[in-house]
């Protein structure tokens, strides 16, 4: 029986982007400004998303790969409740709601723009644009092949 080769745990690619994954929630917590605004890095991008495109149902905001429909919900609820999205009945979906940014939404995002392109430029500093397009192809191959 052939017996398997192990790899010293920091070299390997899927720990590494692992790694790097916990790193940069835990750096988004500690840099931004989501941490006044009590905001899981999780929450802050439904506000994001929000942002660059208001007026969204759950599952718009749902990442389908993932299937976390049960997750917008808690996260929805709890970003209603400290006054950061609205609901609205869908018109044309009675079993939908449209997820809007509150006016308090739209300022945390406004203000945290500038913050997140600064700390986006030290996290990326040294890594030229065509490193970031190979490593974006690379991450949308991962994904591809998990999906399989």
């Amino acid at each position: 029986m052939k017996r398997a080769v192990v790899t010293e745990l920091d070299n390997v690619i899927t720990y590494q982007v692992y790694r790097a994954s916990r790193l940069l929630r835990f750096f988004l917590q500690k840099r931004l400004k989501i941490n006044k605004a009590h905001l899981s890095p999780e929450q802050f991008f439904i506000l994001l998303r929000l942002y660059m495109k208001d007026g969204q149902t759950q599952r718009d905001l749902a990442d389908p790969i993932l299937n976390d429909h049960p997750n917008i919900t808690r996260m929805l609820d709890k970003l209603e409740k400290i006054g950061y999205v609205q609901r609205k009945n869908d018109a044309k979906d009675r079993r939908s709601f449209i997820i809007t940014l509150s006016a308090r939404g739209r300022a945390i995002c406004e203000s945290s723009l500038q913050p997140i392109q600064e700390e986006r430029k030290k996290i990326l500093k040294g890594i030229t644009k065509e490193e970031i397009k190979l490593a974006q192809n690379i991450i949308k191959t991962v994904e591809a092949n998990l999906m399989k």
